[in-house]
C-alpha cells in the first residue's frame, strides 16, 4: 500500500472533518473525494477493496464523459442492465442494447445507422465468423465481438439516442496493465425523461 506524508497543517484540517471514534484519516479523504465526484459527475471506481465492505458509488454519467471513464480494459461484468436487459458480460451487453434497439426502432438497418458496431443480416459465413462476428437469435444478425472500451462506447451512445437507462458494475481485475487493478466502479447513465424506459 502506498505511504504518503502530509503537513501538520493539512492533518489539522482533515481532523476537523472527521467524525470522533469513527473516521481515520483514510474514511476522510474518501469521503472528500465522493464528494468531489459527485460534484464533477465522474463515475470513478471506490478507493476500497473487494467485498461487502467495498463502496461501489453510482455517478451519473454526462453526455461527454465517456472518455472520463477509465481505461476499461482488464475488467470483467459484476452487473448491466440495458432498459431494463440484463447482460453478464461486455459482449452480452452489446447484443441486448442492440435487441432493445432493433425492438423500438423496426429493424437492423434502422439500428445501423445509428449504432457503431459492425452488424450484418443473417448468419456469419466461415470468414465472417473467424473475424469475431456472434450470431444473435433475437433480431437475425450478426454483431463482431469488441474490447471493453468499444463495447462501452458503443452502449452509450445506444442508450441516449434510444432514451433508456444503462447500468454497468464493473471489475478491473488484479493486473498490473489494468488501470484500477482491483477496484470496482459502477457506471450509470440516465436519461433525463425516464418514461420511456421499461
Amino acid at each position: 500500500m502506498p505511504t504518503i506524508e502530509i503537513s501538520e497543517s493539512l492533518f489539522a484540517k482533515l481532523q476537523k472533518l472527521a467524525v470522533p471514534l469513527v473516521d481515520t484519516p483514510v474514511t476522510v479523504i474518501q469521503r472528500l473525494l465522493n464528494s468531489y465526484e459527485a460534484e464533477t459527475g465522474q463515475a470513478v471506481a471506490s478507493a476500497g477493496q473487494n467485498g461487502p465492505q467495498a463502496q461501489r458509488r453510482a455517478q451519473p454519467l454526462s453526455e461527454s464523459e465517456p472518455g472520463k471513464v477509465p481505461s476499461l480494459r482488464h475488467t470483467r461484468i459484476l452487473t448491466a442492465e440495458f432498459a431494463g436487459r440484463k447482460a453478464d458480460g461486455w459482449n452480452s451487453l452489446v447484443h441486448v442494447a442492440h435487441i432493445e434497439a432493433v425492438q423500438r426502432l423496426g429493424s437492423v438497418e434502422a439500428v445501423r445507422r445509428i449504432s457503431t458496431g459492425k452488424m450484418m443480416l443473417g448468419h456469419a459465413n466461415s470468414e465472417r465468423a473467424k473475424a469475431g462476428y456472434r450470431y444473435v437469435a433475437e433480431i437475425n444478425a450478426c454483431i463482431q465481438n469488441v474490447d471493453a472500451d468499444h463495447a462501452w462506447s458503443n452502449t452509450f451512445r445506444l442508450a441516449k439516442a434510444l432514451k433508456v437507462p444503462v447500468e454497468v458494475e464493473l471489475e478491473w481485475l488484479d493486473k498490473r496493465e489494468a488501470a484500477l487493478p482491483g477496484k470496482t466502479a459502477r457506471l450509470l447513465w440516465k436519461p433525463k425523461d425516464d418514461s420511456s424506459s421499461r
